[in-house]
């Protein structure tokens, strides 16, 4: 904590035993070091003794001693509304920031300046007293913000290579980067870091992100440091062993996985092009990586940065990459991303004040409203941007996108109360008491609620943003010139899905079954799958256009969740049709098989034509 100038020290002291006022070297080291019994040489050399008068008369005569403080001049925590430190002025004194207040007992800057804390540097204090007075709150604090406050000084701090480090979290892991770039033939090591999640064979530790990682390290460090570099890394990897740390290695963002790239250009990159270039090889990876545990298909949502948990659309929201994020949410190929119910780029995006980038989003069929467990347990928009201070956000969250100022997170708790509650030191920053008094304004208690416990995130958790979604999705259905009802006669049908504009319409309308989906409504999906499966069919020159095995999956899937053995038949009609056509990949045989255990459960006849009795 910043002081003020110390007095000078003292050059002379009172002997008690002759009573003279002597300088230091006439005592010894300990003598000068006493209060009551001091004595000089000469007088411990004559052995004459302490002059108790003199000395007590002295005493009296001196400076008294301080009071020794109790526990009841402890400054009393502005919290405490009735011990709120009012100015002794009102009217000469001007409106104040919270930046410009006692963070302790609330006093405002007035004649003296306010100290500030040395070690975070972000909150002030009118006195040691306060500053005492804080620190058991406060020391749990403080040692985060500096450390924040360093890695945001690092990420400003971008060197003359264009290298730069970051550190991100979100409400289950974080994600770090720090990267160096090759200039001018120089070749430097860049780090990968993720912590809350390891897939796969992953194992904690060190580690080189790939084997082209590794050779580039190995041409950087030579045989010998590389030997010695590989021992570090086994080491580190025992010092992790139990933990969800990992790191990663590389000198080359070429030497990265497409997928890491992809993510990367996304989020801190900011690469438009590369993300660009990449993603055929994501969509290829996708492909080829087979089913997800639930039987459904991978898509470009899935692909998520480990441990982080967020998805590129949502990245370039909470970066603030605009272009790379107008791009995710127009691209066919991506803007599935957009109303997933397990993504929420909106509310990512006004967590960093990005609002024009929010209105891009709600304009191309994001749901502001979206949340989930990621977002620091399905925790609301405007609770999330009220908590960084981001009253722009806010403001455009509840005054164009509709949100309830009085809403309540999953513990209970309204804005003003969850902000008081998740930042403790919201009182000096300016944009959380704008925002604190800003939602006070629109009658907002701020009641903190005392329970400690979560409350479970109910099972319609999503239901009122997937029927949003599903509005989305049949309003953008009618602009491509589609309808969601199927016409009874099936010629006329497939005549209808030759005239439609298939290309944006086919992805409407699978949008639209993929709402049904998420809402139980499989008998309605499976139908409306089934004319997306005959209108991608129609949209290539040859019958096995591989777009249609992915819908007609799906189109399985869901007749047999309706658990209608008409439907199941059907499932079973269309698993068969697909197995028969060349090209079809290995998750359609295992449709069949699951089709045909159904049926065999149920006691449905199992009839195979033109497909022989064998098994697969």
């Amino acid at each position: 904590m910043a002081t003020r100038s110390a007095e000078p020290p003292e050059t002379t002291k009172l002997c008690g035993a002759c009573s003279n006022e002597l300088p230091k070297d006439s005592f010894s080291k300990k003598q000068w070091q006493q209060k009551q019994q001091r004595r000089c040489k000469s007088c411990i050399d004559s052995n004459q003794e302490i002059n108790i008068d003199a000395q007590t008369s002295t005493s009296h005569s001196s400076t008294p001693a301080k009071k020794k403080t109790s526990k009841k001049d402890k400054p009393v925590f502005a919290g405490d509304q009735g011990a709120l430190y009012k100015p002794t002025t009102p009217g000469d004194v001007r409106t104040k920031l919270a930046s410009d207040i006692c963070a302790w007992c609330g006093k405002a800057e007035e004649n003296e300046e306010l100290l500030l804390c040395e070690g975070c540097k972000n909150v002030l204090y009118c006195s040691r007293a306060c500053q005492k007075a804080a620190h058991p709150e406060h020391k749990s604090l403080c040692g985060r913000m500096k450390q924040d406050r360093k890695d945001s000084k690092n990420e400003r701090k971008a060197d003359n290579h264009g290298g730069f480090s970051i550190s991100e979290a979100s409400g289950v892991g974080s994600f770090g980067l720090d990267y160096h770039p090759e200039s001018a033939g120089c070749v430097s090591m860049s780090m990968l870091m993720y912590n809350g999640e390891l897939r796969g064979d992953e194992e904690p530790g060190l580690h080189f992100a790939t084997d082209e990682a590794k050779e580039g390290m190995q041409r950087m460090l030579g045989a010998k440091s590389f030997k010695i570099f590989c021992q570090h890394m086994k080491d580190k990897c025992l010092q992790d062993r139990g933990t969800l740390s990992r790191k990663e290695v590389f000198t080359d963002v070429d030497e990265l996985y497409a997928i890491d790239q992809f993510l990367l250009s996304c989020g801190p990159l900011d690469n438009l092009e590369r993300a660009k270039a990449t993603l055929p090889h994501v969509l290829h990876q996708i492909s080829i990586s087979g089913l997800k545990p639930d039987g459904s298909i991978l898509d470009i949502g899935d692909i998520k940065v480990r441990g982080y948990s967020l998805n590129a659309l949502e990245w370039a929201a909470r970066r603030g990459n605009y272009s790379i994020a107008e791009w995710l949410a127009t691209d066919s190929r991506t803007k599935v991303m957009l109303t997933r119910s397990d993504s929420a780029p909106v509310a990512w995006a006004c967590y960093t004040n990005k609002i024009e980038l929010s209105k891009m989003l709600v304009k191309h069929g994001a749901d502001s409203h979206a949340t989930t467990e990621v977002m620091f347990y399905y925790k609301p928009a405007t609770h999330l941007a009220s908590e960084n201070g981001q009253l722009l956000a806010l403001k455009y969250l509840v005054e164009e996108c509709g949100h309830d100022i009085q809403e309540r997170d999953m513990s209970g708790q309204d804005i003003r109360a969850s902000l008081r509650v998740n930042n403790k030191v919201w009182a000096s920053v300016a944009g959380c008491v704008a925002v604190d008094e800003y939602a006070k304004s629109k009658g907002v208690d701020g009641e903190i609620n005392r329970r400690n416990t979560k409350t479970k995130v109910p099972r319609n958790t999503n239901q009122q943003a997937l029927e949003n979604i599903l509005a989305a999705a049949l309003r953008k259905l009618e602009i491509a010139g589609g309808k969601e009802e199927d016409p009874d006669d099936d010629d006329d049908n497939d005549q209808e899905e030759d005239d439609k504009p298939t290309g944006e319409y086919l992805n409407e309308l699978l949008a639209v079954a993929d709402a049904r989906y998420e809402l139980g409504q499989y008998a309605n999906s499976g139908s409306i799958y089934y004319r997306a499966y005959y209108a991608a069919m129609h949209n290539s020159a040859y019958m096995n256009n591989p777009a249609i095995f992915p819908i007609a999956h799906k189109l399985i899937l869901a007749w047999i969740k309706s658990d209608d053995e008409h439907y199941i038949n059907h499932a079973h009609g269309m698993a068969r049709q697909n197995c028969m056509m060349p090209g079809h990949p290995p998750y359609i045989r295992e449709d069949l098989k699951e089709v045909e255990k159904i049926m065999k459960k149920k006691g449905m006849n199992i009839q195979r034509f033109g497909m022989g009795t064998g098994g697969f």
